[in-house]
């Protein structure tokens, strides 16, 4: 866990909330925090689960970088105990405003910042509606990142948490306040996150996109990959893939293409960032990157991609591509395994783009 100085700072000018800010990094830590406040405590993956010696429980993930920096579900040992939602905050949200919360890209919940009760001696929000509880928790069994979209100090914000481990602290919660296998069990036998959950997801909309992703693509002035209407895209579809190391790439169509060929952009996506993959490429001058490929096909089981340029409809000239995708201790990115291009559009496909004129490796 890393907690920024500024941010520290920011949360020790008021004794409240440095007590609130330094409970919840005990939590994070596994740090015995006085035997009346954390009798019992675990970290699942990126999920915590905390108890006190009477058996109250907050299950909760935390980004110590965001101004919403905690995000936990709470319940009390009574039988017909509620679960409550609870909303760490460094600053108040803004009055008339809606908090949003997003899972794997799809809206689950929308909240006024009104029906949020706001306790500020310990700068928490806490909100009680029970069926959207219910429905946020369904849905957060079936994910692997919450979004929670806030406006706070009049700027629009998004905060996200990684859901690794979810399913196994409500069991967990089950378990210490004896719950488990009775019908208020909040576990209620689902998977573990990853669990049978597909490797490859389609997006065929632009609101499956993140949120801090989709003006690319609606912003007509600002957006990279703009001019591809909502039509064409759902039409050509895009693809988030899990990684071997947890995040995500997501490829996608960028820009209006043609009848024969189609550009494709690519993300990496994890819980704290979303960043723009270039590809290594081949030009006459030498090796270079672009940011975009052609006409993708996506592999997950070797994490392979191929791009194909048709110069012509018939696709018997143009450029081939072939990148795999590798995670080292200096980072992830493409590597150009095979780089081919044919010039010559006379005849038919010659043997397939895979035959072409090799331009990487060189030949020989």
């Amino acid at each position: 866990m890393r907690l920024s100085a500024t941010g520290f700072t920011d949360a020790l000018r008021s004794p409240a909330r440095a007590l609130s800010l330094l409970l919840i990094i005990a939590a994070v830590q596994g740090w015995a925090v006085g035997d009346a406040d954390a009798s019992q405590f675990k970290r699942i993956r990126d999920i915590s689960v905390r108890c006190t010696n009477a058996l109250s429980c907050d299950l909760f993930a935390y980004n110590a970088q965001s101004e919403l920096y905690t995000l936990a579900f709470r319940r009390g040992a009574a039988t017909d105990a509620p679960v409550r939602l609870v909303l760490g905050v460094r600053e108040t949200l803004a009055a008339g405003s809606d908090v949003t919360f997003e899972i794997d890209g799809a809206t689950v919940l929308r909240l006024p910042v009104g029906d949020l009760r706001y306790r500020a001696a310990v700068y928490e929000y806490l909100y009680g509606g029970e069926d959207e509880i219910a429905t946020l928790i369904a849905a957060a069994k079936r994910g692997r990142t919450l979004r929670v979209s806030y406006r706070a100090r009049s700027l629009d914000t998004v905060s996200a948490f990684s859901l690794a481990g979810f399913v196994d602290g409500l069991a967990f919660m089950d378990e210490v306040q004896g719950r488990a296998g009775r019908a208020d069990a909040l576990h209620g036998g689902g998977p573990s996150v990853g669990d049978n959950e597909p490797a490859v997801r389609t997006i065929s909309a632009f609101s499956q996109l993140p949120l801090r992703l989709r003006t690319e693509f609606t912003n007509p002035v600002t957006g990279v990959c703009a001019g591809l209407d909502e039509g064409r895209f759902a039409t050509l579809g895009g693809f988030e893939a899990q990684l071997d190391d947890g995040a995500l790439l997501l490829g996608l169509p960028c820009g209006t293409g043609s009848a024969e060929n189609q550009a494709y952009a690519f993300w990496r996506r994890d819980v704290a960032a979303i960043r723009r993959v270039a590809l290594p490429a081949m030009s006459p001058e030498g090796p270079t990157t672009t940011d975009t490929a052609w006409n993708v096909v996506w592999d997950q089981e070797n994490r392979q991609l191929t791009g194909l340029f048709k110069r012509q409809t018939a696709g018997n000239c143009g450029s081939y591509d072939r990148w795999v995708w590798r995670t080292g201790a200096e980072g992830d990115a493409f590597v150009l395994k095979e780089s081919r291009a044919k010039a010559d559009c006379a005849g038919d496909v010659a043997g397939g783009p895979e035959t072409w004129p090799a331009l990487w490796p060189p030949e020989g």
